[in-house]
Formats: C-alpha cells, structure tokens, sequence
C-alpha cells in the first residue's frame, strides 16, 4: 500500500511534530510522541488514542506494527518520512525509524474513581508525591502495572507523565493503566472521604515495616519525592506510615526499588486474603 510520503523537515506537520518533543508543546496540543517499533505496536495494540504513524521510507514499515495497523486501527494515518525528518522527531541518538502521535489520556479522575468503586470493593492505588527523575516514574508505572495496581495519581510538580524518558521506560505500561496527574493533597482527601486508606512511605520512627501492614479494603500508597520523600501535608493525612527496613549503611531506598516492593507486598496479601 502506498502512503504519503514526507521528506522535508520544513513540513508543517514536522514542524507542529517537533513541538511534541516538548512539555509545552504537548500541553497546548494534547498529543505525544511515541518513538520505536516496540511502543508504537504497543499503543496500537492497547487500545490508546493513535492518531498518526510515521516510519522510515528506507526501512520499510515493521511487520508488527504494518499487522497491527491493518487488523486493529486502520483508521490511523500513515506516511513515509525521509530519515532526516524522522532524527527531528527522535530524542534518541540512534532514530528508531518510526514514530506515532498519541493523544493523552481523557479520562476524568472523579469520574474513573467513583466508577471503579462500585465495580470492586477491594482497590490498589498508587499516589507519586513529586517524582522526579523520568526513569524512576516509568519504572514504577511498568511495575505498577505488572503488580495490578488499579491506577496511578501522579501530584502535581512532579515530571511530566509524557516525557519521552517516562514513556519508553514504561515499556507501553503507560497505554494500559490509568495514570491521572492531580493536585495530590485533594485528591487524598476526597479518597478517604471515599472511605480509602492512606499509606505514606516513610522512614520515621512512628511507621510500621511494610511486611506487618493490613493491605486489605481500599487503599493508597504514597511514594515520596527522591529528595525529601513524602511531603509534610501527605504525612499529616495518613492512615498509616511505612517502611520497608534499611539493614546496610544506605539511608534510603531508590524510589522506583520502593514502589515495587510495596505495591507487590500489597498484592501478595491482598491475593492471600481472598
């Protein structure tokens, strides 16, 4: 099948592209790239709102992605770019040879929360308190989707959920599992009065290690910022604190190392009291 075809990086549509290589850029249009074979079959795959594919005339469309393009979303655009407008739409040193616009999630938090409630009574939730480094957030959206965490609120001030780091480092885990970025203190809030618990992670003397903690029911946990952890007004509005024991010299785990030894000891115990 023939498709368009692009080669000049003075496009107007490569120009409008590259704008989705920043924060900016995706704010004002509501869409981000997806850059590598791997993703994009991923995104097309998973459902997520894929609205253009463009991949390296040279190299042909990967048969993955051509499959899933054909059977799953023939509604998607398609063209064939030259390699350089392809490395203007990279953030890797190598271009990976192909690249999708997604548009973001549009769910509404209020509406999705209030949802998954009636349909279950037993809820995992992840609450990120200004997470930092785009590695540490995909990592822990990949695990958190592994683990069955229902969804993930990311607070405001952290880094930007489409960051093209956070996205590969997700691993496509972003497509799948519900991630809202909210003003955390009130969000918290209307969760409890939801009748949800709050668990902080926390070194504090007061805290329980994580192994000895009730996981059942509806609840929360709170993985703090890498520098200063959980904020002071997180801590205040906790349920409960947690930790999980530090027995070498380190002070403090990585945060993405934390998330996943939480939200799976959540899970075993959860799994455990069915």
């Amino acid at each position: 099948m023939a498709h368009e075809r692009i080669t000049s990086v003075q496009n107007p549509l490569v120009k409008r592209l590259q704008l989705l290589l920043e924060r900016k850029g995706r704010e004002e249009s509501g869409s981000y790239l997806v850059e590598g074979a791997h993703l994009v079959e991923e995104a097309l795959k998973s459902g997520a709102d894929v609205t253009t594919v463009l991949y390296d005339s040279e190299r042909e469309l990967n048969s993955a992605c051509r499959q899933a393009l054909t059977n799953l979303r023939p509604d998607v655009h398609v063209m064939a770019a030259s390699e350089a407008v392809l490395a203007k739409l990279s953030e890797t040193k190598s271009p990976q040879g192909i690249v999708a616009v997604v548009k973001k999630n549009q769910q509404h938090w209020e509406e999705w929360i209030e949802q998954l409630i009636q349909a279950k009574p037993d809820v995992l939730l992840l609450f990120l308190d200004e997470i930092q480094d785009p590695g540490n957030l995909g990592t822990i959206l990949r695990t958190a989707e592994a683990a069955g965490v229902d969804g993930v609120v990311l607070g405001r001030g952290s880094v930007d959920l489409y960051n093209g780091k956070v996205v590969r480092a997700t691993m496509g885990a972003l497509f799948r599992l519900p991630v809202f970025t909210q003003a955390l203190p009130i969000t918290a809030d209307q969760w409890r009065g939801q009748g949800g618990r709050l668990l902080c992670s926390t070194l504090r003397e007061n805290s329980r290690s994580y192994d000895s903690v009730d996981y059942s029911g509806k609840v929360a946990l709170v993985i703090g910022n890498e520098g200063r952890g959980v904020s002071e007004e997180m801590i205040a509005r906790a349920d409960e604190l947690v930790h999980i024991p530090i027995y070498g010299q380190a002070e403090s785990l990585n945060a993405a190392v934390a998330a996943g030894l939480l939200v799976y000891e959540a899970r075993r115990k959860k799994d455990r009291s069915r």
